[in-house]
């Protein structure tokens, strides 16, 4: 019994490692949860989040669009008489990102995916507050961070999400996606609950439409916007920034440090 568990343990540490090799190697780009989040899609009932546990946060399908701006300001002084003002510098900061993405689905398991996902945005948005307790009401949303596209471009860089906007097409077909809390994946629904008479024989057809306040519809194609800001903890600009890290890309690789990337 003893080997057998020993076995199963390795067996279950070495998927965990596949699992997490493949998102490393994976250079699409993934927006997850903090690695300690215990929250959204990593609560131990994740409602119509669960899809996202598997890939660890929303994967984008497609590459999206994705602009960021840097830049120095500097104030200028115009001396009396003088042909030329003196510039001064102030201060660098990075504009709001934004991220056009575009979503698709041709099942249920995709729609449920889909469907994961717009919630999930939506949730980045809020703050804890009310009944939450862990983390307790007051808390500021969930940072988000970004992965992808390779080691020097999203490597666990925190945003928080400002915006969130989507559009439900009109000239697109709908697929429906069930609630992952009360749909079984893969079972045969008509041997749940003793549907078959003993004998085999089939009950009576059903002519009553029910109604399942689990299904939903989701567009088969549709284009989600995230207008989102960086974010860098005071302790981290602080203590672990330098231009000359910065400049090698040492502060780009957040895997690879004790502190998220730096923007």
């Amino acid at each position: 019994m003893g080997t057998e568990v020993k076995q199963n343990a390795t067996a279950t540490e070495g998927a965990v490692t596949a699992a997490s090799a493949a998102r490393n190697s994976d250079w699409r780009v993934r927006l997850s949860l903090a690695p300690s989040a215990d929250y959204l899609y990593k609560a131990t009932t994740a409602g119509i989040l669960a899809p996202l546990a598997a890939t660890d946060g929303v994967v984008f399908p497609y590459t999206p669009a994705i602009n960021i701006s840097y830049a120095a300001t500097y104030a200028g002084t115009h001396p009396t008489h003088t042909n030329y003002k003196i510039n001064q510098y102030v201060n660098s900061h990075i504009a709001d990102i934004s991220v056009t993405a575009d979503f698709t689905c041709q099942d249920t398991f995709e729609a449920n995916y889909l469907l994961a996902c717009i919630h999930f945005f939506k949730s980045m948005t809020k703050m804890f507050y009310g009944q939450d307790e862990n983390p307790k009401n007051g808390t500021p949303p969930p940072l988000g961070f970004f992965h992808g596209l390779g080691t020097f471009q999203f490597n666990q860089h925190p945003v928080g999400i400002t915006n969130f906007a989507y559009a439900l097409p009109k000239d697109v077909d709908y697929i429906r996606a069930t609630n992952t809390d009360t749909a079984t994946a893969g079972a045969d629904t008509t041997l749940i609950g003793g549907q078959l008479s003993p004998g085999g024989a089939k009950p009576p057809t059903n002519f009553k439409v029910t109604e399942d306040t689990g299904i939903t519809y989701i567009p088969t194609k549709m284009t989600m916007t995230l207008t989102c800001i960086p974010i860098i903890s005071r302790n981290t600009i602080s203590n672990k920034f330098s231009l000359k890290d910065y400049a090698t890309g040492k502060l780009n690789r957040g895997s690879q440090n004790d502190f998220p990337g730096m923007w």
